[in-house]
């Protein structure tokens, strides 16, 4: 991971964590299809917060994903 502000200031610097993330508390679907394929369907969102050595701060989120192509993807504004 790189911090974006720091790329387009072509500086360096290291990524920080923060110690919690905040997941959506959404009912998830699981299933078997026909073929005996497990199905795994979370709509919830991770969001983590991040901040560089240089003072950067930003949070990031995380959408989940099935094999099947099933995707929770951001809605498009």
């Amino acid at each position: 991971m790189i911090c974006d502000q720091c790329k387009a200031e072509n500086k360096k610097s290291t990524i920080t964590p923060a110690s919690y993330a905040a997941i959506t508390a959404m009912c998830h679907i699981q299933y078997w299809d026909e073929d005996g394929k497990h199905h795994y369907h979370d709509p919830n969102i991770r969001t983590q917060s991040f901040s560089c050595s240089n003072g950067h701060d930003w949070k990031q989120n995380t959408y989940n994903r099935c094999w099947c192509g099933w995707a929770n993807e951001p809605r498009k504004k």
